[in-house]
């Protein structure tokens, strides 16, 4: 039985450098999305900033029929709802594998410190794009996204600084 085991976890640690090049295509996913947003948020304010310019110089009142309309055409191009699904998909291949990795019961068969990395790698990328989904409006995100954002990374740097240090103090007291 115990050499069945050991062939699993030898078969699931043999699978490890097959999700660490997920993780880089994971973030490098994120990363991507993080220079967009940047992009994207300087293209919002040169439209806002023409839109309103050419509203002022015609004089556009709100009361004319179908204002509500472009209103709307004009919105959807500074938010750009497409952009969101293609973040909710980076987003949630970024936390399934870390989900996976930490909680399935087949992976946790296969010590932590070899699996550590790997799970914080997955949820920085997720925090990266967490990032890029504020960035690409930063006038109009709400404070409760600022205090999630940075909740985020507090967790991420203090969870992983906490399991490190909880190794590294095992290993000292069982040596």
């Amino acid at each position: 039985m115990e050499n069945k085991l050991a062939e699993k976890i030898e078969r699931l640690e043999a699978q490890l450098p097959r999700w660490e090049k997920w993780l880089y295509a994971c973030f490098s996913a994120a990363v991507i999305m993080l220079v967009h947003a940047f992009i994207k948020a300087s293209e919002n304010f040169l439209l806002a900033d023409l839109l309103f310019s050419i509203e002022q110089k015609t004089l556009v009142p709100t009361t004319i029929p179908n204002y509500f309309g472009y209103v709307n055409n004009v919105n959807n191009v500074i938010l750009s709802p497409e952009r969101n699904w293609l973040w909710v998909i980076v987003e949630l291949a970024a936390l399934a594998p870390a989900a996976i990795l930490a909680f399935h019961s087949a992976w946790r068969k296969v010590p932590l410190v070899k699996r550590l990395d790997l799970i914080f790698g997955f949820l920085l990328a997720s925090w990266v794009n967490l990032l890029a989904l504020g960035a690409q409006n930063p006038l109009n995100v709400s404070d409760a996204h600022n205090f999630f954002v940075l909740g985020y990374l507090l967790a991420l740097g203090l969870g992983y600084w906490w399991l490190r240090r909880k190794k590294e103090k095992a290993e000292e007291v069982f040596p």
